[in-house]
């Protein structure tokens, strides 16, 4: 906390001050020492996610340095090249694609993760990719979130995709198909890393159909267990997707629950935190008062311009 106020007090203030950044660093507090820590702060990110937090976020992770990278633990290695498919390409995987089986709670087990692809070249993936979590303001709604991204075949490699060069937090993955049977379904293993986590990974099964096709369950098994992963432990996940509520009803809810919500957390969770939430309260206390001397400060000269000009004004005439 010392380091958020001393290093980006201003965006610590719009932190604090914000409903939703605010929450989601309560949320946080609460997974410190816990064996899944890392996992729990990964979801209280996708819980609790905002233009606000992801300034933050940017600020303390890239920009200060005041959250350091976890380093790679080498849960998720590298694969040998005979564990991946011989020969693919891109467009192979054109069109709507549904994720039915994931590895990583963190990043791979979501509702309604509806995946469109486009390739644009046969060595080129563009993908828009949407995912559903619960609302945790609203409870009983979900909120669906989208993400686009780029991928490039590897040129010695057919089974290799990159993404790359993305500009928040520098994150990068790489994917590695394991299998893939064309229009029915295909493997991803993957391992990335960004500025807060290098190292990362997980795996998936991309299914034409929202149910993960059981028939090919033993052939997909097979492909995960060339990188040490048990099909045990992946989960199914649920692509029924329901109609959402509309836009101004979850807007309407959101609106409802937030204070609500944020003022239980700090009832329970600032017996542990009490400290530091006071520092961040002084710190936009600090950050207004700036602010408020800085204003002053044109104020005065504004005041000093404009009379100077009269004077200057009545002189010449």
């Amino acid at each position: 906390a010392k380091c958020l106020a001393t290093k980006m007090p201003v965006e610590l203030a719009r932190c604090v001050t914000d409903p939703i950044c605010l929450a989601n660093l309560l949320c946080i507090q609460t997974c410190t020492d816990r064996p899944d820590e890392g996992t729990c702060q990964i979801a209280c990110g996708d819980k609790f996610a905002d233009t606000v937090v992801e300034d933050f976020t940017r600020a303390a992770v890239t920009e200060k340095g005041c959250v350091p990278q976890r380093q790679d633990d080498g849960s998720y290695p590298v694969p040998k090249p005979e564990a991946l498919v011989s020969s693919f390409t891109t467009t192979d995987l054109d069109g709507n694609w549904y994720i039915s089986a994931g590895l990583n709670p963190a990043f791979d087990i979501f509702d309604c993760q509806l995946h469109k692809f486009e390739a644009p070249t046969p060595t080129t993936l563009v993908g828009n990719l949407q995912w559903r979590v619960k609302d945790p303001i609203a409870g009983t709604q979900f909120v669906t979130k989208y993400a686009i991204q780029t991928f490039y075949q590897d040129e010695n490699q057919p089974g290799i995709l990159y993404n790359h060069d993305n500009e928040f937090l520098h994150y990068q993955d790489d994917w590695y198909i394991l299998a893939h049977r064309p229009n029915e379904y295909f493997v991803v293993y993957y391992r990335g890393s960004n500025d807060a986590w290098d190292g990362y990974g997980g795996a998936v099964v991309y299914s034409r159909d929202p149910i993960f096709p059981k028939k090919y369950e033993k052939e997909i098994a097979e492909a995960v267990a060339k990188v040490g992963v048990k099909w045990s432990d992946f989960q199914l996940t649920d692509n029924s997707c329901r109609a959402a509520e509309s836009r101004l009803e979850e807007i309407e809810n959101d609106l409802i629950f937030v204070e609500t919500k944020v003022a239980g957390n700090l009832q329970v969770v600032t017996r542990n935190i009490g400290d530091e939430i006071q520092l961040l309260e002084k710190a936009a206390l600090k950050e207004a008062e700036i602010i408020e001397k800085e204003i002053e400060k044109d104020v005065i000269q504004a005041e000093k311009e404009v009379e100077s000009g009269f004077r200057k004004l009545f002189k010449w005439r």
